[in-house]
């Protein structure tokens, strides 16, 4: 009776993330959204100037904060919270941790303030500064200060994500663009970029006070605190160091790229920067959501010792991600090759639209491998397997990254940086596959194996029957919507129907299931809430 009652428990649990994964991702895709009308209203009222570059410079110092300490601080926190839910502190040691990033992050912002005087002229020329000077000057302490909510809001999303609240506090991110917008709208563009930069440290501040509220009603005691503000202090940091050397591997790869993009002819690094926007946009919406709302799942899992469930969970996350990610992979190769060709916008001709639909086409083929191998690597940073997330970060990340840049960016231009950045994502799955094989194992490799190999060789003949439809009709709105639907429709087919994709199937089956579960009042639960 107690194992069915656990299981029905698990199935609960289950069925709550699946629509939390999904919901996440529409949220990220507005939010996005809303950025993007922001940015377009910027540029409408501003236009490129001095008043915006100087705007940029001066959102360097909060940008390097979040991308070099307050991500891995977070992810560092949820993977720390159900070890320390066991152990009956949770309270204590959440209040420890805000207070803690909020004490280090008010020295950083104080140390920004101090020295970014002083940083301009080192990192800009003579003439450039003398003209960027005035705005500068007006941006400084605001930039400086925007380090401190933006910290704020980073350590309160990683209080609520381990309390699997997920969605919510994303909305939160509307309030800062709201602002800017507000401020824009009825102040004009008298104030210059500091009327940004106010009404954005303005946004975050209100951002930070709307997730305190959510962390306290969700049921967080902001009053626990214990005797002493760094004990525990030293362990933490031993959770955090594994996270900023991925992430330090990771920012590095950026620079590479963007060192590397700065070779290619005229033209090309703009055609290479948009198709780089829409990656990010399917990669900041499908897979990110999915490891934000696995990464507290494979916490507690690691947590309580329950090395077979995260086993079995790496393992169904392979296969139910290369089901679903390999046709949009394919789908967007069609669109890429027949479909975007056929728009020409001003001064942007068909066939810098067919470069592209290629490059991105290329960037696409990265979406399942980059999502399984992030995946597999956050199950061995909620192990703290330092040594095999020292290999990870050399053999799967940085070296193929530089070598295969170096191989293909001469023949094949920003194609080829495309190419190399989804060739990097498949070895470091190869790798991430390896190390986690060593360690806890893959549940039912076999199946695992067979499972991506299915919807690979699904994926390629829908994507190839779409491709040959394109030859055959040619470029065009039309032709390249028709190409898109058959290869659409031929996958579908093929998973379900005959011969069929058993995983395909079952997602299929979840996603109706916890439509109708999300209609059963007795499902209803607050899902801020910790789950037990």
């Amino acid at each position: 009776m107690l194992r069915r009652c656990e299981a029905r428990k698990q199935d609960a649990r289950s069925t709550q993330r699946r629509p939390n994964r999904l919901l996440l991702a529409g949220v990220l895709a507005l939010c996005r959204f809303a950025s993007l009308g922001k940015e377009l209203l910027i540029a409408g009222r501003f236009g490129a100037g001095d008043q915006i570059d100087a705007y940029a410079l001066a959102l360097l110092g909060p940008a390097l904060a979040l991308a070099f300490y307050l991500g891995a601080v977070r992810r560092g926190y949820i993977v720390e919270a159900p070890r320390q839910e066991l152990a009956g502190e949770l309270a204590t040691f959440t209040n420890r941790y805000l207070l803690q990033v909020l004490v280090f992050s008010t020295a950083l912002a104080a140390l920004a303030w101090w020295l970014l005087p002083a940083a301009w002229p080192l990192l800009l020329t003579t003439e450039r500064h003398r003209e960027l000077a005035e705005p500068l000057a007006r941006l400084t302490t605001p930039a400086a200060w925007l380090i401190l909510p933006t910290a704020a809001v980073s350590a309160l999303t990683a209080v609520l994500n381990a309390r699997h609240s997920f969605a919510r506090p994303q909305w939160t991110h509307v309030l800062p663009t709201g602002a800017i917008v507000v401020a824009v709208l009825s102040r004009g563009t008298s104030d210059g970029a500091a009327l940004l930069a106010w009404s954005l440290l303005a946004g975050t501040t209100i951002q930070a006070a709307a997730l305190v509220l959510m962390a306290h009603r969700s049921g967080h005691n902001f009053l626990a605190l214990g005797a002493h503000l760094f004990r525990g202090s030293r362990s933490f940091v031993a959770v955090v160091l594994p996270f900023l050397w991925m992430d330090a591997i990771g920012q590095l790869n950026v620079m590479i790229d963007r060192a590397m993009a700065s070779w290619l002819p005229e033209g090309r690094l703009s055609v290479l920067y948009w198709s780089a926007l829409g990656k990010d946009f399917l990669s900041g919406t499908l897979v990110a959501s999915i490891l934000w709302v696995l990464l507290p799942r494979f916490s507690e899992q690691a947590a309580a010792g329950d090395h077979d469930g995260l086993r079995h969970s790496c393992s169904r996350l392979l296969r139910f991600s290369a089901a679903l990610l390999l046709p949009v992979s394919a789908v967007a190769l069609v669109a890429g090759h027949s479909l975007i060709p056929a728009f020409s916008i001003g001064e942007l001709d068909s066939a810098a639209c067919d470069r592209l639909g290629l490059t991105l086409g290329g960037y696409a083929w990265g979406l399942f491998p980059e999502l399984a191998g992030l995946a597999l690597v956050q199950a061995m940073l909620v192990l703290g397997r330092w040594n095999h997330l020292a290999v990870i970060g050399l053999l799967g990340l940085f070296a193929p990254n530089l070598i295969l840049n170096l191989l293909l960016i001469n023949p094949l231009q920003e194609v080829g940086l495309a190419i190399s950045t989804s060739a990097t994502a498949w070895l470091l799955l190869g790798v991430a596959w390896w190390t986690v094989r060593r360690t806890i194992g893959i549940h039912d490799q076999a199946q695992v194996l067979a499972s991506v190999a299915r919807a690979m060789a699904f994926s390629l003949l829908a994507g190839c029957a779409g491709l040959g439809l394109a030859e055959v009709l040619g470029h065009g709105l039309v032709n390249g919507l028709a190409a898109v639907t058959v290869s659409t429709s031929i996958y579908l087919g093929l998973s379900m129907g005959w011969p069929g994709h058993p995983d395909f199937k079952d997602a299929v089956r979840a996603w109706r299931q916890s439509g109708s579960d999300s209609n059963d009042q007795s499902l209803d639960h607050d899902s801020t809430r910790s789950v037990p």
